[in-house]
């Protein structure tokens, strides 16, 4: 008996009935990206895009993007492939290297950071912080944050950097431990203080400070979510970023908490 073919799987999605929207498809060991023109389907259709789109070649090895569009005047669907590489980070630093789909999601924390376990080792002390460019846009501050994580070896300001995350041999992403802690309030002032006053001499400005990005626990402070992080001298920079501080932990806004 002929085993079933497998089915394609959404890992990511951005839709608007506005502009273009893109698709991030999963197929065996396999990983495509769909792009619908605007005005192609309505908002229902791009909620549930696997009954929308037309049957891919998705096994086919010749393609890495589809354009779906609809013939002016006629409901018909049309698509056309491009095998064309797709940017990746260029920064590769750590020797560690994971497959994405040798990350199996435990929790969405947002649109590109999850809890994760690697297929096979799905216990809770296994689980890691897994940051992902979804799209080929995001590739940027994936290059940056993991530019910043590599300042930061060793320093003890941040969670360990794991490993770079690979899809189809370029880097998308990284893994990083998971801090078992809380978020900071304003009882952890001083402490915070400290974190932040160790990055200053770095050299290096946060850009986002708020009380989720600092992460306490028994003994320990650390600092996530270096996306907005750049290199500066400016002593302006500096002082604005220290003297926000004490609001930024009184905040109980949600600013900062992802979907938690």
């Amino acid at each position: 008996m002929d085993s079933k073919p497998p089915s394609p799987e959404v890992l990511s999605m951005e839709t608007s009935t506005r502009d273009d929207s893109y698709f991030r498809i999963r197929y065996n060991d396999k990983v495509k990206y769909v792009v619908v023109t605007r005005g192609t389907f309505n908002s229902d259709e791009l909620c549930l895009p696997l009954y929308s789109l037309p049957p891919l070649p998705y096994e086919d090895d010749g393609w890495t993007v589809a354009r779906v569009s609809r013939n002016p005047g006629s409901p018909q669907l049309q698509f056309v492939l491009e095998n064309r590489p797709l940017q990746g980070v260029k920064e590769i630093w750590h020797p560690e290297q994971v497959d994405c789909l040798a990350l199996k999601r435990v929790q969405r924390l947002t649109m590109n950071v999850s809890e994760c376990t690697r297929k096979g080792q799905e216990t809770p002390q296994s689980t890691v912080i897994a940051k992902i460019a979804r799209f080929e846009w995001e590739i940027p501050r994936i290059e940056q944050e993991g530019h910043v994580y590599r300042l930061l070896q060793d320093t003890d300001i941040g969670p360990q950097f794991l490993g770079h995350v690979v899809e189809q041999g370029r880097v998308i992403g990284f893994v990083l431990e998971k801090l078992h802690g809380k978020s900071a309030s304003i009882e952890h002032r001083a402490r915070c203080t400290e974190v932040l006053g160790r990055l200053h001499r770095l050299g290096l400005l946060h850009g986002d400070v708020n009380r989720h990005n600092f992460m306490v626990g028994d003994g320990w402070t650390k600092m996530i979510d270096f996306e907005k992080s750049k290199e500066t001298q400016d002593e302006g920079l500096v002082k604005a970023e220290v003297s926000s501080l004490s609001s930024a932990l009184e905040d109980e806004s949600g600013r900062g908490a992802g979907f938690l």
